[in-house]
């Protein structure tokens, strides 16, 4: 498109210098071309005539009376020929790269026909993230809770980005309305039923100084009189919904109002909000967090972190998808009853988030279909400790942890209407332990490029896996083991042999294996050119559950692994196995080196990993498994699976 996209429309009454400052401030911080039409409506001080003589690079339209914002808006759009309009007040002062979002925002979102930015107030303090409409006529700012890209029922034009062609079909600001209040309210709901969408970026964000030009006196008449033009104007809008007034005694109606244009609600409880660099599951919570926020972008789907860990870092880029974070929560009954009623659906994920969050929290949630989501059965961990122990007390210890964490996992399937395993394996275990629930599988999507690099560009192994920066996890167990029975005489063999530890949070014992033959990389932002590059990734562990996610990393890199029967589970391996899984450190040095001195075995386990990957862990079959899911859930998603 030639010339500038976007016309700002302003209307003034009185305020020329504040007229003059909001262009001062969008000319320095806009760096696209734009146009600026003002329409003046009559302003008794003159500013008009100011505006007329010596406003340049603007155009300047001058109405004989004041007829108010709604028909200076209309005026202005109607000497408007671009693609996108942004009507502004002239007391909003815009900042550095405030626009780039919101132009960014449409462009993806060809359903949305207008955007808001985040409404600050001078103080930094949120003013409004849009706002909701009550059944009693009245509106109300969103200005707590967590702030994410959402849906609004009603954003203000005091800043609002809009399509042109959009306002026109809505035909634009009704004229029913008196000078000011309730216009722009009126035009959401007239764009909505257009089948059009209103948003919030808070990406963008603006101060807002709310200087007004009317008297309260004024001002409360102007409001009750359009008030009652607007009930008379929308009654079937606003038949269904919960009065604003009250909203403070009755908080979950507030956050009713908030989501209700949503067409279901999912609340997903958690440890912590998903870190996919640092392994220890995250990945796949990540994945399922994807599943649900595509199924439909309209829906509303609240991330609950359990504990804070890392959420300022890694909450804001979920919460520019759409997703609501909430962490730091003392009392997740207390919460939940804040907003009683409100979800479809609630999933937990493990079986100590459930005991000590999901089951009180669901409480407040009986309307909801109750989700577990195991990622693992956490009772063999402890039980598989139990079987390497050897003092009476250490065994006793493990035993009654084994037994805590079986009761909790039985309550948790037990209390779930629909339950999601990770293997058939751990599904079939599921089953028998809860037979109410519909347990379903779905493990972890890993997309497999066109080519992976071959045996002639690798070198060395790796070990890959996360550690907490704790002692006593399984991947430290696993790299010990590695790099005091499996290397040295693997060394021997292969005197050049290195190895690199990627994976975050190491802990003292792991870092203390750094030296001239192994290197600890710790965490990396994307481990696949690590996997990519090395010839072998060995992983020996004996403590775990569930599917280990690394591995199927590894598959997608088509980088071959050895690891024992507890890392091989669920990986559907096949054939491969024999040449992979090995019960000893004897016999895990024995095949590494068989792999590593056999081009053509370790090419023909490569083909074989990436055609398991492709057929069991491909982005497309998780995406029907987590369709079933859904479907279990009563919501009928929209995500087209090939």
């Amino acid at each position: 498109m030639s010339g500038p996209r976007l016309t700002f429309v302003l209307v003034s009454y009185g305020g020329r210098d504040l007229v003059v400052r909001c262009l001062e401030l969008l000319a320095e911080h806009t760096d696209v071309p734009y146009r600026v039409i003002v329409a003046d409506s009559a302003s008794p001080d003159g500013t008009g005539e100011w505006l007329a003589e010596n406003l340049t690079g603007a155009t300047v339209l001058r109405m004989p009376t004041n007829l108010g914002f709604g028909a200076g808006g209309n005026l202005a759009v109607r000497h408007a020929d671009t693609e996108l309009l942004c009507f502004l007040n002239a007391d909003i002062e815009v900042t550095e790269g405030w626009l780039e979002p919101l132009l960014a925002f449409l462009d993806r979102h060809p359903s949305v026909a207008a955007v808001s930015p985040l409404l600050v107030n001078p103080d930094g303090s949120v003013q409004e993230a849009g706002s909701v409409i009550g059944g009693d006529g009245w509106c109300r700012a969103v200005d707590e809770g967590p702030l994410f890209t959402h849906e609004v029922d009603y954003a203000s034009a005091a800043c609002l980005v809009v399509r042109r062609a959009a306002f026109l079909a809505a035909g634009g600001f009704s004229p029913e309305y008196e000078i000011a209040y309730f216009e722009d309210v009126d035009l959401m709901l007239s764009l909505r039923a257009q089948g059009w969408q209103t948003w919030v970026e808070p990406a963008s964000k603006v101060v807002h100084q709310r200087h007004g030009s009317s008297s309260s006196a004024r001002a409360t008449e102007l409001m009750r009189l359009n008030h009652e033009t607007f009930t008379r104007r929308w009654p079937h809008e606003l038949a269904d919904r919960v009065p604003v007034v009250g909203l403070d005694e009755h908080p979950h109606r507030k956050w009713w109002l908030r989501d209700q244009l949503a067409p279901y609600r999912v609340l997903l409880i958690d440890d912590r909000v998903p870190q996919p660099d640092r392994g220890r599951g995250d990945g796949r919570t990540m994945a399922v967090v994807n599943a649900w926020r595509e199924a439909d972008p309209r829906a509303r789907v609240t991330f609950f972190a359990v504990s804070p860990e890392r959420a300022e870092q890694v909450a804001p880029a979920l919460a520019a998808r759409g997703i609501e974070v909430v962490w730091g929560v003392d009392d997740p009954a207390r919460w939940s009853v804040g907003r009683a009623g409100l979800y479809d659906v609630v999933v937990v994920f493990r079986p100590h988030n459930f005991v000590g969050y999901g089951e009180p929290i669901a409480r407040a949630q009986p309307q909801a279909v109750k989700v577990y989501d195991a990622e693992a059965l956490f009772h063999r961990r402890p039980e598989q400790h139990f079987g390497t122990a050897t003092e009476v007390p250490e065994r006793r210890a493990w035993a009654v942890q084994a037994d805590a964490l079986r009761r909790q996992e039985v309550e948790a399937f037990t209390w779930a209407d629909v339950a999601v395993c990770v293997s058939e394996e751990e599904a079939h275990w599921a089953r028998r332990v809860a037979p109410g629930a519909e347990v379903h599988v779905a493990c972890y999507p890993a997309a497999v490029p066109e080519t992976v690099p071959g045996w002639d560009s690798r070198r060395d192994i790796v070990f890959f896996g996360g550690f907490d920066s704790t002692p006593r996890t399984p991947n430290e167990f696993a790299v010990l083991e590695l790099a005091e029975l499996v290397l040295p005489p693997l060394r021997e063999r292969h005197p050049d042999l290195r190895m690199r530890v990627v994976g975050a949070d190491p802990s003292p014992a792991v870092l203390a294996l750094d030296g001239p033959t192994i290197e600890v990389v710790g965490k990396v932002p994307d481990p696949r050119p690590l996997l990519e590059s090395a010839l072998l990734h060995v992983v020996p562990m004996h403590y775990g559950a569930g599917v280990k996610i690394k591995f199927v990393d590894s598959m997608a890199a088509g980088l071959p692994f050895v690891t024992t029967p507890v890392g091989g589970e669920g990986l559907h391996l096949g054939w491969t196995a024999r040449h992979l899984v090995g019960a000893s450190s004897a016999e895990l040095v024995e095949l590494c080196h068989r792999l590593l001195t056999d081009p053509v075995l370790w090419t023909e386990v490569q083909q074989g990993l990436l055609e398991i990957c492709r057929t069991h862990f491909s982005p497309a079959e998780f995406r029907r498994s987590m369709r079933d899911v859904l479907t279990a859930c009563a919501i009928p998603p929209q995500v087209t699976v090939p």
